[in-house]
């Protein structure tokens, strides 16, 4: 057998002994190294899972102060558990704020983990589309002795004139057989049938027009009695005078408007009630002289303001009995509105005798005084009844009866008006604004901030 010196033997073993030690060492340090990573990124992640609890807490508290304090902004490195946040509001209108948190642990100076968060909230609030001076439903609504309506007029029902009663704007009557008559209308005119109107001030589309002036153009299937300043498209023609170009037949098919629903539904109705009711529950409210603040309520009975009595309103109203406002007494909202809206309700669902409103005798309804603010004054007075009266000089914003009929008369002045009938009579003037056409309803100063769903975001 084959003998290795005894030297060689020996530097054999310690060779094998040094590259055990390397691998040996080599693995160590690699398992340190690990152990260290794995040790850093767990505190990594344990620091950034703190941030991020600390930024859903700068959401909580932003909703807490707002409560407490409508005129919150925000705060700076407030101190919680392991670390820190910052709070920032932003408003997007006056019902809602866009909040983004700001945290860090431990400390912003020199952090472990940061994290952004933003989230929307606002208060309860809805926003109802008025697009018309008038919007009344199958009903449809009279107007008489010089009532005015300064804008557009849509209508489910006929459109009736008397002695001199003018919509300045558009009038339109929806369905087969709509009709518009004896109307002074400044802007155009749209209705299976026009008659018996001073004048259309700008276009007219119909199927039938009698013993009317348009200024402008003409499209129809039979005209007669009448004088066209522009342009006529026609089938049959009667004594009627025509200036611009003619023609026959008329090649166009006569498209009635949409019957549209009413702005307001009754789930909104519902949730308007909810929040009144959520204030608490108070009797008759009577007052004829003072000034009183309220809201949000029920008032389980009647409201009445007389001789100069004053309601300040800080939340959404619901009067189960009737509204009665007379002889100077004002409601308003409460400046904290802005330029927000607010709801006072009448009656209950689908009463023929609970619901009623009258305003007269220069009695007004006024908003909070920033522009864009109004009170809605609702009937919930089943279909037939009088269900709002204004008289008398006295004025409002909106006046909604959608199952009920709305009266108007002696210089009352209003800026919008939903019912499902209406009655416009001795200079009565409605007056329709623009801000209407998006008009937001707050529940007031007395409703709470909430986070809103589906808007909680991480962008860091």
């Amino acid at each position: 057998m084959k003998r290795f010196p005894p030297l060689l033997a020996r530097g054999s073993v310690l060779l094998l002994v040094l590259v055990v030690s390397a691998i040996v060492m080599t693995v160590t340090v690699s398992f340190f190294n690990y152990f260290g990573s794995a040790v850093q990124s767990g505190r990594f992640a344990l620091a950034s899972a703190q941030a991020l609890a600390l930024a859903e807490a700068g959401i909580d508290t932003a909703i807490y102060e707002l409560n407490q304090n409508p005129s919150y902004l925000g705060e700076s490195e407030t101190a919680l558990g392991k670390g820190v946040f910052s709070v920032s509001v932003a408003s997007i209108n006056n019902n809602t704020k866009r909040v983004t948190i700001t945290s860090f642990v431990p400390n912003s100076t020199n952090p472990t983990a940061t994290k952004v968060v933003q989230a929307t909230i606002s208060v309860d609030s809805s926003t109802a589309s008025f697009h018309y001076g008038i919007q009344i439903g199958q009903g449809g609504f009279e107007m008489s002795n010089s009532s005015r309506i300064i804008g557009n007029a849509y209508a489910n029902g006929n459109i009736i004139g008397i002695n001199s009663a003018r919509i300045e704007g558009t009038a339109i009557v929806s369905g087969p057989t709509g009709i518009i008559d004896g109307m002074d209308i400044n802007g155009d005119a749209w209705s299976h049938t026009i008659r018996g109107t001073s004048t259309v001030g700008g276009n007219a589309t119909h199927s039938i027009l009698q013993n009317t002036t348009v200024v402008g153009n003409v499209v129809a299937d039979s005209i007669s009695n009448c004088t066209i300043g522009g342009t006529a498209k026609y089938d049959t023609r009667s004594s009627c005078t025509v200036t611009g170009a003619i023609t026959i037949p008329n090649p166009d098919v006569f498209v009635p408007a949409d019957i549209l629903p009413l702005p307001i539904s009754e789930a909104q109705i519902d949730s308007w009630e909810q929040a009144a009711e959520a204030g608490g529950v108070v009797g008759d409210q009577i007052y004829s002289s003072g000034v009183r603040t309220i809201g949000p309520k029920k008032i389980n009975g009647d409201l009445i303001l007389s001789n100069t009595a004053e309601l300040v309103v800080t939340g959404t109203l619901w009067v189960t009995g009737q509204i009665i406002l007379s002889n100077n007494a004002i409601v308003r909202l409460d400046a904290s509105y802005g330029s927000s809206s607010g709801v006072i309700i009448a009656g209950i669902d689908e009463s023929a005798t609970a619901g009623y409103i009258e305003i007269s005798n220069s009695a007004q309804v006024l908003g909070s005084g920033s522009t864009g603010s109004y009170i809605i004054l609702l009937s919930q007075r089943e279909m037939g009844s009088n269900a709002i009266k204004t008289s008398n000089s006295s004025s409002a914003a909106i006046l909604y009866a959608g199952e009920g009929q709305v009266e108007i008369g002696n210089n009352a002045a209003l800026k919008e008006v939903t019912a499902y009938k209406l009655k416009i009579t001795n200079n009565a003037t409605v007056t329709y604004e623009s801000g209407l056409q998006n008009a937001s309803f707050s529940n007031g100063p007395g409703g709470s901030w909430a986070f809103v769903p589906g808007t909680y975001a991480i962008t860091r």
